[in-house]
């Protein structure tokens, strides 16, 4: 047998030892690698500071997409010069390594023609960038070089009524989006390196929540329409349904969240209520276990920690935390910030963004609200995710993106 010499395992331990670091700080996609909010590796200060230092900022277009960090780069997708761009950006520097023109950018009327670009976050994937444009069209580039790879055109025949948000799910070497619009939704798996089509499911409408992997035995992807809460396999088949449909003015765009088998659906106008899906040989079932009438969401998706809910209140965004075993309140605060919100798990502490531009720090306990530090990083509305590296922090605005990090 042919033996290693110790310089060779040193040298691999220290190689797998730092991809490990570098990984646990990418952020690939919507709500982070699991789609739970969780962030690995966020460095909390011992002092919190009065403010927070800038290290640059880019001007880089116009959208609500969030931002997704791979290998120390940044990749966007926004609206830029009448067209719909994706942008990668060194995160070190803020400088833009290339910009990609992908498709003139749909006209945005109405209600939401104050928010004319990209609403889907892009997702990283075998070094590819997947993007969806607020009319629909689904884009794969290069992530190294921005070269187009694929563009799919076929689902811009009916878009919901605010436009696109859904953000892709990854699986393996396929992707699942939800597409279409009220009376012609899709719910569609393509083929990564192709585009092609590998399954779909036809007639079930489409919102502004994006799916997830309920991680249960057999996996299963979670897609909240603008009626149901779905559970379906990954061959294409719906396993389950619940009814959630929504009040006036509410229209399910949480992303959904589970704990175990129980299942929190908010953001129907109705506060939020706990069911738990059960399965006996191949058959579901789901019970309602609690409904809290009066504390819900509009447009975040509550965070899980410490067995209970921590989010921003449907009506003047305020933060609460609910216990996941009852929908009892653990806390409720009254400042005012904005039902457009954003929660994060950092590990040691929580964090919220709102619309209203407010970074808020806070203490993941349960009966008490415990503010740790509040910071403005923007005068104009703020409706994509931050993202957190270490002791760095990223911010999407109006137009700029901005690096902070705390001294």
């Amino acid at each position: 047998m042919k033996k290693l010499c110790p310089a060779f395992l040193l040298f691999t331990a220290v190689v797998l030892i730092l991809s490990s670091c570098n990984n646990s700080s990418d952020w690939p996609g919507w709500r982070g690698p699991e789609r739970d909010g969780k962030v690995m590796g966020f460095e909390a200060p011992d002092e919190w500071p009065a403010t927070l230092t800038q290290s640059w900022q880019t001007t880089v277009g116009e959208c609500d997409a969030s931002p997704i960090l791979v290998n120390d780069k940044l990749y966007l997708h926004v609206r830029l010069d009448s067209a719909e761009q994706a942008l990668c950006i060194d995160a070190e520097t803020g400088e833009i390594i290339w910009q990609t023109n992908i498709n003139p950018a749909p006209e945005v009327t109405g209600g939401p023609r104050t928010h004319p670009g990209p609403r889907s976050t892009p997702e990283f994937v075998k070094g590819k960038i997947i993007t969806e444009g607020a009319g629909g069209i689904l884009t794969c580039l290069d992530a190294k070089s921005g070269e187009i790879i694929w563009k799919n055109e076929s689902y811009t025949f009916e878009i919901p009524r605010f436009f696109t948000s859904v953000s892709p799910l990854i699986k393996n070497d396929m992707f699942i989006m939800h597409l279409g619009g009220q009376e012609k939704g899709v719910i569609v798996a393509f083929d990564i390196d192709s585009g092609d089509e590998k399954w779909k499911i036809e007639g079930e409408p489409c919102t502004y929540s994006s799916p997830v992997i309920w991680k249960t035995d057999p996996e299963q992807i979670l897609v909240q329409t603008e009626t149901d809460l779905l559970g379906i396999s990954f061959d294409g088949k719906i396993l389950w349904r619940i009814p959630t449909p929504g009040e006036r003015m509410f229209y399910n765009s949480s992303t959904p969240v589970y704990a175990g088998s129980k299942h929190f659906v908010s953001g129907q106008g109705i506060g939020t209520t706990a069911y738990e899906v059960k399965s006996a040989e191949g058959e579901y079932s789901f019970e309602q276990l609690w409904n809290n009438p009066d504390y819900g969401v509009s447009f975040c998706t509550p965070v899980v920690k410490n067995g209970y809910l921590f989010a921003n209140d449907k009506g003047n965004g305020s933060l609460y935390s609910l216990n996941i075993e009852n929908g009892e309140l653990g806390w409720a605060d009254t400042v005012k910030l904005n039902r457009f919100a954003s929660v994060f798990d950092l590990g040691e502490v929580l964090v919220s963004l709102a619309a209203s531009g407010d970074l808020v720090f806070f203490a993941p306990d349960t009966q008490e609200y415990i503010e740790l530090a509040k910071y403005k990083v923007s005068e104009t509305a703020v409706y994509a995710s931050p993202v957190f590296s270490k002791d760095m922090i990223y911010t999407k605005d109006e137009t700029t993106l901005t690096c902070w990090f705390m001294e």
